[in-house]
């Protein structure tokens, strides 16, 4: 059982290192596009959604955590969490060091993570671009509806399907130019494909179907990201 878990995890961090290509810089990437991601209307959404729900001695559990930003931003806003980082990519896990007290990373396979952590213990899980790079989702959302407590937050944002113009209208590359390098077209267009695997919809019905209620979807970018809310059942 060991041999397969680590079979699948080195799959998966295989898979990672693939699509991310240069790991040290993709962890910058994360951390100078962090306050994108976490901007004023999530801690908005946050003070509305998911402050309410947390208890005394609260667990926030942040899959994908890359180099552990958000974990931080936790602590210092709910000294009292218990902030947990799940991740399995190895430079994003080197980068997550030096984490403040109270802060803790599990490395686990998200397509079959099996968390060390009890039935309704968890308050408030956040996915924030992390479902598009998998190929199923199910047993993460699963296992998110296991370690949640009930009306419990699970917040998802992420890529979700556009078509391909308004994907590239964020793209600096000459896609249609003969002199563009055919590894860049290669590389854009496998990205495309990733970034396009769900639609806001295929989302919601798979959280749905896991044991969640939607309590909102917003179409984010013009359609090219969506945000989730959803509570366990």
């Amino acid at each position: 059982m060991k041999d397969k878990f680590q079979q699948n995890l080195q799959q998966t961090q295989t898979m990672l290192a693939k699509h991310h290509r240069d790991g040290e810089a993709f962890v910058q990437l994360m951390k100078d596009t962090y306050t994108g991601r976490f901007n004023d209307d999530f801690w908005d959404l946050w003070n509305t959604r998911m402050a309410p729900v947390l208890s005394e001695s609260p667990v926030i559990l942040d899959l994908g955590t890359g180099p552990g930003t958000f974990l931080r931003d936790i602590r210092k806003r709910h000294p009292q969490a218990r902030a947990i980082g799940v991740e399995c990519a190895e430079y994003m896990l080197a980068a997550a060091n030096d984490l403040p007290e109270g802060c803790e990373i599990i490395t686990a396979d998200l397509h079959d993570p099996q968390l060390p952590l009890a039935d309704n213990s968890v308050d408030v899980v956040v996915a924030s671009v992390v479902l598009h790079e998998m190929h199923q989702p199910v047993r993460t959302l699963q296992e998110m509806q296991r370690c949640l407590k009930p009306g419990g937050i699970f917040y998802v944002m992420d890529w979700v399907r556009a078509p391909l113009a308004q994907y590239l209208a964020d793209s600096e590359l000459a896609v249609f130019d003969r002199q563009t390098p055919g590894e860049e077209l290669e590389d854009l267009f496998i990205h495309f494909i990733e970034h396009n695997r769900f639609s806001i919809d295929d989302l919601a019905f798979m959280l749905e179907n896991t044991g969640f209620h939607v309590l909102e979807k917003t179409p984010l970018k013009e359609g090219r990201m969506a945000r989730l809310v959803a509570e366990k059942k």
